[in-house]
């Protein structure tokens, strides 16, 4: 977490997981989160606009709710997931590829225990980081990409994207595997900010 010059907040970070720990806790959504979080915020005398305190909560819901899946399909006996995106005309490019892929729960159960020990903000953001977009200069295209903390491993090049439509999750030229989507870390939402991917088990 940082403040309106970009400065990190560790001290800040602890409260704002109380606050969001306490507001799930009373069954509260994001939008009230968020509110949650700003006023907790504007106490310490830090300013950011209202949007990024709804990311800051629409991050801490989606990971846990995406641990909270990952622990119920273990428990069930489920091995595999796939990635379930909701394809609408704001779904972006990069939920749109990863919509469909499946992974192990064994292996994000593994991820969630490493975020868990890690000690730091900045290792959590290469343990779980999000996919990026930005445009290739040569080819003109979208390209997806991801920073695990080894440099940018481009993720896949979009094609054709579908952008703005439903029903259609566009063409990708697929540049990682599953295996390294995994292996840096990109196998369970949020994989960007307001993210609205979740898992669905595989029986």
């Amino acid at each position: 977490m940082r403040d309106e010059y970009g400065r990190r907040l560790d001290a800040f970070g602890q409260e704002a997981r109380r606050v969001v720990a306490d507001g799930l806790e009373r069954g509260l959504g994001r939008d009230d989160l968020a509110g949650e979080l700003e006023t907790a915020a504007q106490a310490a005398l830090i300013e950011r606009a209202p949007f990024y305190w709804e990311v800051v909560a629409a991050s801490f819901i989606g990971q846990g709710r995406s641990f909270a899946q990952m622990s119920s399909y273990a428990e069930a006996g489920i091995q595999r997931y796939v990635i379930e995106a909701v394809l609408d005309e704001q779904t972006t490019n990069i939920c749109r590829f990863l919509h469909g892929k499946s992974f192990s729960v064994g292996d994000a159960l593994r991820r969630f225990e490493r975020v868990e020990r890690a000690e730091s903000p900045e290792a959590i953001k290469q343990l779980i980081p999000w996919v990026r977009e930005s445009l290739d200069p040569d080819t003109g295209n979208p390209k997806l990409w991801v920073d695990g903390g080894n440099g940018r491993m481009n993720v896949a090049e979009v094609t054709r994207s579908a952008f703005g439509t439903k029903d259609d999750r566009g063409e990708f030229k697929v540049l990682a595997s599953d295996a390294a989507l995994r292996e840096v870390g990109v196998g369970f939402p949020p994989f960007h900010g307001l993210c609205r991917s979740t898992t669905i088990a595989v029986v």
